[in-house]
């Protein structure tokens, strides 16, 4: 299921494909470790395609397409789950994961460019039951420029999964 991301236009999509323009010159651009050999050099044009015209979702489905990620040589799922339906989750959180770091980013930028200095966040994604931690942040204003400069970090192991300062991944930002 989509993210439900509510300023995703042509204009946040500019922002947001200038700042993987930007990550990709200066060679700081997250490659996941679990990319294959074709992933690792189709992964740029299939994400920058996406942030012009797709969703996390169309992101997911060209990454599968293009057998982007190397079978998970290990998973922690019950035997029900196979090694493609684990490939395919582990592809389907890749691709919302830098979707939605690259929305948010280009929000801020936006934000920042039309004068706005605060984001306020809310559920992107229906969750129940709700997490009580999460439920808290939904309606609280965040700095734009400090959650853009959080974002733009270069991190030790995975960005992070929309808010860097909330576990929740179906939490994200709009404008007041």
């Amino acid at each position: 299921m989509s993210l439900d991301l509510t300023h995703l236009d042509p204009c946040t999509r500019r922002f947001m494909v200038a700042e993987f323009d930007g990550d990709l010159g200066a060679g700081t651009l997250y490659r996941s470790p679990q990319l294959s050999e074709d992933g690792v050099r189709e992964y740029p044009g299939l994400l920058r395609a996406a942030l012009l015209t797709g969703t996390d979702a169309s992101f997911a489905e060209a990454l599968c397409a293009h057998e982007a990620l190397r079978p998970l040589g290990r998973w922690q799922h019950s035997k029900e789950v196979g090694a493609s339906d684990a490939l395919a989750t582990a592809t389907a959180v890749l691709a919302e994961r830098e979707f939605h770091r690259f929305y948010i980013r280009g929000l801020c930028r936006r934000a920042l460019d039309q004068g706005v200095r605060t984001l306020v966040i809310y559920r992107a994604r229906p969750s129940t039951p709700g997490r009580t931690s999460s439920d808290a942040m939904v309606g609280v204003q965040i700095t734009a420029s400090s959650l853009l400069e959080d974002l733009r970090c270069t991190f030790r192991s995975l960005p992070p999964h929309g808010l860097p300062q909330c576990r929740d991944p179906g939490l994200s930002v709009r404008f007041p």
